[in-house]
């Protein structure tokens, strides 16, 4: 019931701002009549007033109508002709006595024209009204009564027609948000479930794989894969409710330990780096969802055998850099043109930052370097486009010194590829 409502609204205006219309006309014109059928004029006078003004007010209602559903039909200006000329003629005949009634005029003008124009037009018909009635009656009062109530008369119609077209207008607007509210959800949609759960389905076949190579050779490190093989699913499961449901809150701290474990299941040496960098709440998960696709494309298309992990802030930049070795050939499948990255991208930019992927070429051969860059403090209105996720400060621990990177002495987490 709200839903039609809703949806019903603009229609009631419409029937809204036409019965003021119609009672308006018929009101102020009837009162017009019966003043002319009172005053002592001619029989023939009174004649051609009442047929002028039924002719006025069914152009009125015409135009008003056309106005109101917004078409611009090809007989809109033999109307406001017509209506033009039988709005000041009757002025010859009876005087003062036709004061107002070219208003209707002005309104038809206001309500069915566009631009500057037709403002200064609606200012010279409102001038010409009194000008008119004290060159036939001489009186001075009578004109400026007349300008008055002309004004008066065409401003209130144009502003219950314009009120009723702003309400289908605003109406209209509002179902445009709405359907591209529908259509962003459809895209964060897609993106959360690539970058949470494709992740994770990725990290369960590679375990799978490594789980039916060591079947037979070592049965009890298959059971250990089979059991991780089974936990991946359930997080797999538990990340699509979580999708489903819209909460989009990643850990950095746990797609760390993640992404250690995975490339060490697909036989690639990781060299992680991570000193304690305060981050926004925000910020991790979007540094965490970038980790996550980087990981993914390392074991999908690269044969890498070391991948070196860092976190960094520099001048009030925060950045992760992720850089393999032995990546795939560009056209075997560049992971820099996935869709994944494509919407890791917009994640970024959206928090003012920006994501850049190169395969630089040195004396080891060519890498694979992906770099996102965040600024570190950031404002409100990002937070809020990120997600709405408050600004958490969270510090995360030091790699005990079982990490690689300083079991090999090489504190600053410098890998031995590429020297980043």
């Amino acid at each position: 019931m709200k839903c039609k409502t809703e949806f019903d609204t603009p229609r009631r205006a419409q029937v809204l701002a036409l019965t003021i219309v119609a009672a308006f006309s018929v009101g102020f014109l009837g009162m017009v009549l019966l003043d002319i059928a009172r005053a002592s004029v001619s029989t023939a006078s009174i004649i051609v007033s009442e047929f002028v003004v039924v002719a006025l007010g069914g152009i009125q209602m015409q135009v008003s109508a056309s106005a109101l559903c917004g078409r611009n039909l090809h007989w809109i200006p033999f109307s406001l002709t017509a209506q033009g000329l039988l709005a000041h003629l009757p002025l010859l005949l009876v005087g003062g006595l036709w004061n107002g009634v070219p208003g209707f005029f002005i309104g038809s003008l206001l309500f069915s024209m566009r631009g500057r124009t037709v403002w200064l037009l609606a200012g010279c018909v409102a001038v010409f009204n009194p000008l008119l009635v004290y060159g036939v009656t001489h009186d001075a009062r009578s004109a400026r009564d007349g300008l008055v109530v002309t004004s008066l008369i065409g401003l209130t119609l144009f502003g219950a027609v314009r009120l009723a077209n702003q309400i289908r207008e605003v109406h209209a607007l509002r179902m445009d948000l709405a359907q591209l509210a529908v259509t962003q959800e459809r895209l964060r949609f897609a993106r959360d479930l690539h970058d949470l759960v494709g992740h994770t389905l990725s990290s369960a076949s590679v375990k799978a794989e490594l789980a039916h190579r060591l079947l037979a050779q070592d049965p009890r490190a298959a059971r250990i894969e089979v059991a991780e093989l089974i936990n991946a699913v359930r997080q797999a499961h538990a990340e699509i409710r979580t999708v489903a449901q819209g909460y989009r809150r990643l850990s950095l701290e746990s797609e760390l330990v993640s992404a250690r474990s995975t490339l060490q299941a697909a036989g690639v040496t990781p060299h992680f780096s991570y000193h304690g960098v305060s981050l926004p709440q925000s910020s991790g998960g979007v540094l965490a969802a970038v980790l996550r696709e980087a990981v993914t494309n390392v074991v999908r298309h690269s044969a890498a055998r070391h991948c070196t992990v860092r976190v960094t802030r520099h001048k009030g930049t925060t950045r992760l850099i992720v850089v393999n070795d032995r990546p795939h050939s560009a056209r075997a499948g560049d992971p820099s043109e996935s869709s994944g990255l494509r919407n890791l991208s917009e994640r970024v930019a959206l928090l003012g930052g920006t994501l850049l992927v190169s395969r630089p070429t040195t004396a080891r051969g060519e890498e694979f370097r992906l770099e996102a860059r965040l600024p570190t403090n950031l404002p409100p209105t990002d937070l809020a486009a990120a997600g709405g996720v408050a600004s958490t400060q969270r510090c995360l621990l030091p790699w005990r010194t079982s990490d690689p990177s300083r079991v090999q002495g090489n504190p600053n987490g410098v890998d031995a590829i590429s020297g980043t």
